[in-house]
């Protein structure tokens, strides 16, 4: 299997028929046994890591890999960082490599930070200038102040991570390699580590990221692959295996029981033809769009999610900076308590939800009246994202105020939740007025000089 950035023409990896395999017994006794009589009495188990693995990543490749504990990730990590060295198979590495595998990996404990930052540096090839330099930025990336000359043994679980990472950043990497570092440490230490790796992606880094979150390889990823049970189950684009993973981890909580099995929304046709109604095409095409990921109680559920813009007609696409509406139509099965409310949200082309509106926040909550008659709620607003692609996903739960913010709402019971319910597009501006289009959203800014003193 392998996964290959076209716009580069140099393989900086290449793995062929990887295999890890380990022994197990499953007593010390037999283990003991088997060397006394040179492995004429076998006991041991072998337990396949990895598993005929094949992998291209071209120079400035971006990979995400996702999979369950025991998948493979980080045997295949350590592989390509050569920290382990496969059963069978070839691997091929170019470049200097910079991996952050787990926490206080190739540090000394006993040495303080700025002792392991030197070493560090130098165990991947700066030289001695080189150290002297980076040293100093490493310390102030860290934020670990007078801390870096303690030992790292007294370090928190945090204050590891960024000496790691900082570290790990700084040494001019080809090759970037992080396994779920980022799940470690506070918001602000996040955004800034996620920072520094797009400043690094600039420059051509290869980087190759391990993650249970799917949302991540998206947003940080070209490439994905899906390791399960060591095999490769899936490589592609980094949103199509994203979305294939998180629709299987979806399908096991179900069937574990942490959320609700949605039965009353997956029969919600038979029953309404049933009762000699009939969805509307559209209806049903939106049912099936949003099937792999719905979830929800079932006392009403959504039909559809219609945009129409500035003129009220509907389309899939909308000016820039220009006002556009979006419908919730929905349908109550039974009667409805007057706190259930309907959320609507807007996502990125990797699946990060970047804009929220709740119909509850205003007031407005789910009507009873007709019951099993569709009814609809309107979202108007000018929409301030920059031009690009878009989702829209759209729920109903239940709408309670929250105890310590005041201004906000808790969702609490959710009866219906759809992800993929449609997308659409916003236009570039076509007026002669010139926008500054950087980075998400939009937002006119009054900007002023003076002089100081």
């Amino acid at each position: 299997m392998g996964v290959t950035n076209r716009t580069n023409s140099s393989p900086i990896i290449e793995l062929s028929n990887v295999s890890k395999i380990y022994q197990t017994y499953s007593s010390p006794q037999h283990r003991l046994i088997e060397l006394l009589t040179g492995g004429r009495r076998r006991y041991a188990h072998e337990v396949r890591a990895l598993d005929d693995v094949s992998l291209t990543l071209e120079r400035g490749s971006r990979l995400g890999i996702v999979g369950e504990n025991g998948s493979g990730k980080s045997t295949l990590l350590k592989i390509l960082a050569g920290v382990l060295t496969p059963s069978s198979g070839s691997v091929r590495v170019e470049g200097r490599i910079s991996a952050l595998l787990e926490l206080g990996a190739g540090f000394n404990p006993e040495l303080p930070g700025r002792e392991n930052i030197r070493q560090f540096c130098m165990l991947h090839g700066m030289s001695r200038a080189q150290t002297d330099e980076a040293v100093p930025h490493i310390i102030q990336f860290s934020e670990l102040r007078d801390a870096v000359d303690h030992p790292v043994k007294t370090y928190s679980s945090g204050m590891a991570m960024r000496l790691g990472f900082a570290c790990a950043v700084y040494v001019e990497p080809d090759i970037l390699i992080v396994d779920e570092a980022l799940s470690v440490g506070d918001a602000y230490f996040q955004n800034k580590c996620l920072h520094k790796i797009k400043s690094l992606l600039d420059l051509g880094t290869t980087f190759i990221y391990v993650t249970h979150a799917a949302d991540s390889i998206r947003s940080l990823c070209q490439q994905g692959i899906w390791m399960n049970k060591g095999h490769v189950r899936m490589c592609g684009a980094s949103a199509a295996v994203g979305a294939e993973y998180q629709k299987e981890v979806f399908r096991r909580m179900v069937q574990s029981g942490l959320v609700d099995q949605p039965d009353k929304v997956r029969a919600s046709t038979a029953t309404v033809a049933s009762r000699g109604e009939a969805l509307s095409a559209r209806q049903a095409a939106f049912a099936e769009r949003v099937a792999p990921l719905r979830t929800g109680s079932g006392e009403a559920h959504i039909l559809d999610i219609v945009l129409r813009d500035e003129h009220g007609v509907e389309s899939d696409r909308v000016g820039f900076n220009r006002p556009c509406k979006v419908e919730v139509v929905y349908r109550a099965q039974q009667p409805l308590p007057p706190d259930y409310g309907i959320t609507l949200g807007i996502a990125d082309s990797s699946g990060r939800q970047i804009m929220h509106f709740n119909s509850a926040q205003e007031g407005i909550y789910l009507s009873s009246d007709g019951l099993q008659a569709p009814q609809v709620i309107e979202f108007e607003f000018t929409s301030p994202l920059c031009p690009g692609e878009y989702g829209l996903m759209a729920g109903i739960a239940v709408c309670t105020p929250n105890p310590v913010n005041k201004g906000q709402l808790m969702l609490g019971k959710v009866v219906d939740y759809c992800v993929g319910g449609a997308r659409y597009a916003v236009l570039y501006p076509d007026g002669e007025q010139v926008y500054n289009l950087w980075g998400l959203a939009y937002a006119p800014c009054k900007i002023s000089a003076a002089t100081l003193g």
